[in-house]
């Protein structure tokens, strides 16, 4: 699962960790230059600390031995940036040190990355106001470590919750991302290829004429390079299990973040429902900044915040981040709470679809729900295969006359069954995705994306466990082979 960071990328790290104090001095490559001038020329505020400003001083230190006192919350970032993001995680994590921990929660940071000589690191950092405090350089079975795999999540996962306990655990996935599906191959993937600035609007403008698995064939979620390993749907299920059982007292995290690329889809939700009770994220492919965490994080100055309304704020956030400068934006919150009741749903809609398929008449139940998903009609994302559910519910529901059975008196139950179901999803999908933010070229994405391939069933989605589950893969194989 997982981000795509897309804009001013490059593989390496222009930054040399020295073991005592030291400044975080990144330099930005050309292209990450030009487009913080952008944001200048358009008189707006970059979402990231511009070149060479805000020097923020890291301390080596060792994790206090006596018992760090509750707070409120804890968020714990797990940064996999041994990747072309590299230099975005420093300024993310710059903008983390100008809020600060603080006595209502603690900002706690595992970073994979490689240093300029190519050497591959990890560092674990509490963040404080102006600073980072350095705490894993005396443990030597912390260093260098592989973010795909599970059991660095889970290790990551152990330091934070013992070292730095709350009330609130909140957990973001900082990386690129694919969504729902785990592609085998793999590339680089260069900026260009996504965003482009064009001139006339002055926006950065989404290219989707090329699918982002098609032209990405990578990233599950938290890629590293080094080794070439990323965290599949199964090893993310793995790695949450044992840290909600074991070391959550099989309680959950309050939130799952994803400060990743199109992450906020149905199936996700399905397997996170598990071990969060709140899930934000994107429907769509983002810029490489990412999330602005000087902003995310700003309400903790003043006090604590409640699990929903912290969400309801990063949604908010985004959305000021980067309303002025493209149209191409997602961002929402689900309540993976009541995400059962979806799947559900989800679930009847494609058992009705699917009597209407055997029962069609010159097979107008397919060419009606051919033309609802349809591209040129059905909101979709940089990947094509991901949908915008609410709207296509939508579409079917304004064709619903167009389709067809060879039982004439069968035909009009058939379509008050469907027409009751979908009128029924799209209430779940507007109580159960609690805050929503869209750029005006994706104005009618309600929050929710789900699978629906146009061609073929991508073998890595047969083995999710939301395909296990429910009948909606049955329908797409229905679909596809008539």
């Amino acid at each position: 699962m997982i981000r795509g960071k897309l804009i001013g990328t490059k593989s390496s790290l222009l930054l040399f960790f020295l073991p005592i104090l030291l400044s975080f001095s990144v330099h930005a490559m050309d292209n990450a230059q030009s487009v913080s001038q952008i944001f200048d020329k358009l008189g707006l505020s970059c979402p990231v600390a511009q070149p060479g400003t805000d020097k923020i001083t890291i301390v080596k230190t060792r994790v206090p031995q006596e018992v760090m006192p509750k707070k409120e919350w804890t968020i714990i970032l797990y940064i996999a940036a041994d990747n072309d993001l590299a230099p975005f995680s420093i300024r993310n994590i710059k903008q983390m040190a100008k809020v600060g921990s603080n006595e209502h929660f603690n900002i706690v940071v595992q970073l994979d990355i490689r240093k300029s000589d190519g050497e591959k690191i990890t560092r674990r950092y509490c963040v404080q106001k102006g600073k980072v405090l350095y705490l894993n350089a005396d443990d030597p079975h912390s260093q260098g470590m592989d973010s795909g795999d599970p059991n660095t999540l889970i290790s990551c996962c152990d330091w934070a919750i013992t070292n730095f306990p709350a009330k609130y655990f909140g957990l973001v996935f900082w990386d690129h991302g694919s969504g729902i599906l785990d592609p085998q191959r793999c590339r680089a993937i260069r900026a260009e290829e996504l965003f482009t600035f064009n001139q006339m609007t002055q926006r950065f403008e989404l290219d989707r004429s090329i699918g982002y698995i098609d032209r990405m064939l990578q990233r599950g979620i938290c890629f590293d390079d080094s080794t070439g390993n990323y965290l599949t749907n199964q090893k993310l299920d793995y790695a949450l299990n044992v840290v909600c059982s074991e070391l959550l007292g099989g309680n959950k995290f309050v939130f799952v973040g994803f400060d990743a690329c199109l992450m906020q889809m149905l199936e996700v939700a399905n397997l996170m429902k598990k071990y969060a009770h709140i899930m934000v994220g994107s429907q769509e492919a983002g810029l490489g900044y990412g999330w602005n965490y000087a902003d995310v994080l700003e309400p903790f100055v003043h006090g604590s915040l409640e699990p929903k309304d912290f969400a309801k704020h990063i949604v908010k956030s985004y959305e000021k981040s980067y309303e002025k400068i493209t149209a191409d934006y997602t961002m929402s919150a689900i309540n993976l709470d009541a995400i059962d009741e979806l799947e559900e749903n989800v679930h009847n809609v494609a058992c009705i679809l699917l009597k209407g398929l055997r029962a069609q008449k010159n097979g107008m139940v397919k060419k009606t729900i051919k033309s609802s998903r349809n591209k040129m009609v059905c909101t979709h994302f940089d990947e094509p295969s991901y949908i915008d559910l609410h709207h296509f519910y939508a579409n079917l529901l304004s064709n619903l006359d167009y389709m067809k059975l060879k039982d004439s008196q069968g035909e009009a139950a058939f379509k008050g069954e469907l027409a009751s179901a979908l009128l029924e999803g799209q209430e779940i999908v507007e109580r159960t995705v609690f805050a929503n933010s869209v750029g005006k070229k994706l104005f009618l994405a309600r929050g929710i994306s789900i699978y629906f391939p146009e061609r073929f069933i991508h073998p890595s989605y047969l083995q999710t466990i939301f395909a296990a589950q429910n009948d909606w893969i049955t329908l797409l194989r229905q679909y596809l082979i008539l």
